[in-house]
């Protein structure tokens, strides 16, 4: 049986709620909640765990449906980032990325991000300046899709000195101009 990103989202909704801290949904499913449908795998989560806190977030993540493969958590939990399956059992199942913040942009992207309806249910998700400066970070090709996606969709109402200072604290200022400045093909 497949878990649908329906199925998905409502779970890691019942998971976000309960965990009460600070989050939002980033990445692929993000995407498709602000901008446009496309496909992914996979849902991300930037969430807020404080110092000592990732057992409780591990332990929650169990009593909402998530397994995890507990060496490999240990190993990723110290650089940040905790990797669940779901459901347990069930090899295709929408697994969810945990993103410990853990940065001054990380804790900028959950501050700012807004409650989006989902699939009947209600998540906070990052914003599009947020998505666009993540997209632009990560330089892989689907990214720079959803970048450029981001910004034909949204190019009036972006909140550039935002993204320009942010661009600028993570080193990519001159990829994100490249981008805001680029001309549509006539």
């Amino acid at each position: 049986m497949n878990e649908s990103l329906v199925e998905a989202v409502v779970r890691l909704a019942g998971f976000v709620h309960a965990w009460g801290r600070p989050c939002a949904l980033v990445g692929g499913a993000a995407i498709i909640a602000r901008v446009q449908p496309r496909l992914t795998i996979d849902l991300d989560l930037v969430i807020v765990v404080p110092a000592g806190g990732s057992d409780a977030v591990l332990s929650l993540a169990r009593e909402h449906g998530y397994d995890y493969d507990e060496q490999e958590t240990r190993e990723f939990i110290e650089g940040g980032l905790a990797r669940l399956w779901g459901p347990p059992g069930t090899p295709d199942g929408v697994g969810v990325d945990l993103l410990f913040v853990d940065s001054p942009f990380l804790e900028s992207v959950v501050v700012r991000a807004t409650p989006v309806e989902i699939a009947g249910t209600s998540l906070p998700v990052a914003s599009v300046e947020d998505l666009l400066l993540m997209k632009i970070e990560a330089d892989r090709p689907h990214d720079l899709d959803d970048a450029i996606a981001i910004k034909d969709a949204f190019a009036d109402q972006l909140d550039r000195d935002y993204v320009r200072r942010w661009a600028a604290a993570l080193g990519i200022k001159a990829r994100i101009d490249a981008l805001l400045e680029a001309k549509e093909p006539d």
